[in-house]
């Protein structure tokens, strides 16, 4: 029997527990890294969803560039995705409302898993920096759980609803959401829906950026209490965009729909010594098209490509009270991903030979090789609260992993000798905290970690396609071992009555850090008579580190005000290549004045970036300056049901370049990617 249906088996035994009696009348399904005191137990932060809206941020990859120790990978002005520390792509584990996966059907990653949620639906992100988390699926370099909005629990039936939208004059851009509340004591349901429309935006320097987009999205949450004690919710949401201008790849996206949906239950204290058992189900499925319409280059070819990824799973986890200090979590997940597509192009013109077609000459190249993943994990997490003033917090997991490539192109074949099957893989991961509560203000938390990371497909079946910073071909490699993180963390934070001051340093020590490197022995397939003439081959590094810190303080002053100060460094090494390791944020400080009262909110930021000296050679990574970028944002209340907004980003109109997006590609003018100038942006939210 499959690892699927074992899972599939288990679920439904639990799902069908809901008959159970329990005493809790208040339960929360996406609160699942947290509780009142989470932040006492593991290297955490949270982001509320106030704070995002204050922002006024249009891409959820947008929300980290101003959180400590992050930085963004910009390939257009959509679809952004956070780097922790160094950390990024599936060395995060990135989920929707506890548990739920996504994957990208772009190879270049046009499509992140963090791209098919609107900022609009965010009730609140929870973020646990290292691999000290072994419940939510594998950890390497940390968990990024999106939790989305909810209705607010009710006795007595009550209906309630937001229409906002605004407008932004760096891009001409349009924006506008709806949302609708319906809630009881048996059921609630909540409705959603947003549009945006964005164009072209200027550079600090005038010039116009390739960065228009339109995106349509709604969402549907539909909760059911049918008993004091019991919760079932069903979640579903799709997300259409189009016309998405990609200046940092060699090709733009016409088409990117994502749907996704899960079902939720959860039983809380069923009795004395089984306080919880919960279960989710979940799938996703993105369907993506892109083409080189707008490029150069298609005059001499014309390409389209059309794939598509698909991710179904869940989870199911026991809560159990060993003791009055002694809580357990067993449980276990399943996620399976499946990815196709093909690039489809016709070719009127040969650049080497100089040799036109008519009619063109048609290619079909298989993208994803018809290739899948499936991973079984098995955890075990406890809490143990040592003494009033300690707590410990422990857990291992096992995860079992198989691969299958069902379409294999002949060359991919030939390259390994007609042999791509690899034997299953078992890994473990272990983590263990310490928090000390020496009093009521000052807490020290001492954190280790071992995080394990199998390699995703595009790692093991690409095939002669450029997805890196570079100009080079990668070609996948079967036979690769997974990444294992050997990371700690310490972090203190000491807190007054109005300040509060922390600092977090950490340590990775990493054994077979998957990158990529070229191989003399594998010639470029497409266009041979250009540079670079050899492809890069995916490959393990036996050794490479990193550390840094985070450290930050808050003060509230004069009764309305408040301070804010942060800062984040990552120093990474290669150490089998002697080089820095590529794509990691440079040292960055966020700091604002903010002022909160009955009607009036408003903010003045900076954001201050030093210059990224330390950059990969065989990445052919650049050097980027550094530069100082500030905003003001204001909220106004009039009435008790309406809210105005009034900012400006990038109040002197500085041009800069953020470190990790990705240069132009087959663009008319090659460059940097420089970001947004001067915005000047209105917007209201009318509540009722």
């Amino acid at each position: 029997m499959s690892i699927k249906y074992i899972f599939i088996s288990i679920a439904v035994l639990l799902l069908a527990s809901g008959s159970i009696y329990s005493q809790m009348d208040t339960i929360h399904l996406e609160e699942i890294l947290v509780t009142a005191r989470a932040s006492k137990d593991i290297i955490q932060s949270n982001i509320s969803g106030k704070s995002i809206e204050l922002q006024g941020v249009h891409d959820v990859g947008e929300i980290f560039l101003n959180q400590s120790g992050f930085g963004v990978i910009k390939r257009g002005n959509y679809a952004m995705e956070p780097v922790l520390r160094g950390y990024k792509y599936e060395q995060l584990n990135v989920q929707i409302n506890g548990g739920v996966r996504s994957s990208n059907a772009c190879p270049n990653r046009m499509d992140p898993a963090i791209s098919q949620i609107s900022p609009e639906d965010i009730e609140k992100l929870e973020i646990i920096k290292g691999p000290y988390s072994v419940r939510f699926g594998p950890s390497f370099g940390g968990i990024l759980n999106i939790i989305t909005k909810r209705p607010e629990k009710s006795d007595v039936l009550k209906i309630s609803g937001s229409v906002d939208g605004g407008f932004e004059s760096n891009g001409s851009n349009y924006f506008g959401n709806i949302n609708l509340a319906l809630v009881n004591k048996s059921y609630d349901l909540l409705i959603g829906a947003g549009y945006k429309d964005y164009g072209n935006y200027i550079s600090g320097d005038g010039d116009e950026i390739a960065s228009s987009f339109t995106r349509t999205a709604y969402s549907v949450k539909l909760g059911f209490n049918p008993g004091h004690h019991q919760r079932i919710q069903i979640n579903w949401q799709q997300g259409f965009a189009r016309d998405i201008l990609h200046a940092g790849l060699p090709m733009d996206a016409d088409r990117d729909d994502a749907s996704i949906f899960s079902v939720d239950y959860q039983n809380l204290y069923l009795n004395d010594k089984l306080f919880s058992i919960k279960a989710k189900v979940y799938g996703s499925f993105v369907d993506h098209e892109m083409s080189n319409n707008n490029r150069p280059n298609y005059a001499a070819v014309q390409a389209v490509t059309p794939v598509n990824a698909m991710v179904y799973g869940g989870r199911t986890e026991l809560g159990i009270k060993a003791s009055e200090n002694n809580f357990i979590y067993l449980g276990m997940d399943y996620e399976h991903i499946a990815k196709d597509g093909i690039r489809i192009r016709d070719v009127y013109y040969n650049a080497c030979s100089g040799a036109s077609f008519d009619p063109p000459m048609h290619f079909e190249d298989l993208v994803w090789q018809d290739s899948e993943k499936d991973n079984l994990g098995l955890f075990f997490e406890n809490k143990y609260q040592v003494s009033s003033d300690i707590t410990w917090l422990s857990g291992i997991r096992l995860d079992y992993t198989t691969y299958s490539i069902n379409n294999p192109a002949p060359d991919f074949e030939d390259l390994y000798n007609n042999d791509l099957t690899t034997d299953p893989g078992i890994s473990f991961s272990v983590h263990s905290s310490l928090t000390w509560q020496l009093n009521e203000g000052t807490s020290i938390q001492w954190a280790l970690g071992r995080g394990v990371r199998t390699p995703e497909l595009l790692e093991r079946y690409i095939n002669h396609f450029s997805v890196g910073m570079d100009a080079y071909e990668y070609v996948g490699n079967p036979y690769l071992n997974p990444e294992i993180n050997y990371q700690t963390d310490l972090k203190i934070e000491k807190r007054w009555n109005s300040a509060i001051i922390y600092g977090d340093v950490f340590y990775s020590y990493l054994n077979n850090y998957i990158t990529a490197r070229v191989d003399t022995s594998l010639d470029r397939k497409f266009l041979p008579c250009m540079n670079p003439k050899n492809a890069k081959r995916f490959m393990n590094v036996k050794k490479a580190f990193m550390y840094g810190f985070e450290a930050g303080l808050e003060v509230q002053f004069l009764n309305k005000f408040s301070f804010n100060l942060g800062a984040g460094y990552t120093y990474a090494q290669n150490i089998s290549w002697d080089e820095p390791l590529s794509e990691i944020p440079p040292f960055a400080v966020n700091t604002s004045l903010n002022y909160k009262a009955e009607k009036l909110e408003a903010a003045l930021s900076a954001r201050i970036v030093a210059k990224q000296a330390r950059v990969s050679e065989s990445f052919s990574e650049t050097e980027t300056p550094g530069f100082t970028l500030t905003d003001f944002k204001i909220h106004y209340t009039p009435v008790e049901m309406l809210k105005l907004y009034f900012s400006i980003t990038n109040v002197f109109d500085v041009n800069y370049v953020e470190h990790l997006s990705r240069a132009y590609k087959n663009m008319d003018v090659q460059s940097l990617y420089y970001e947004a100038g001067r915005s000047f942006n209105i917007g209201m939210k009318l509540n009722f």
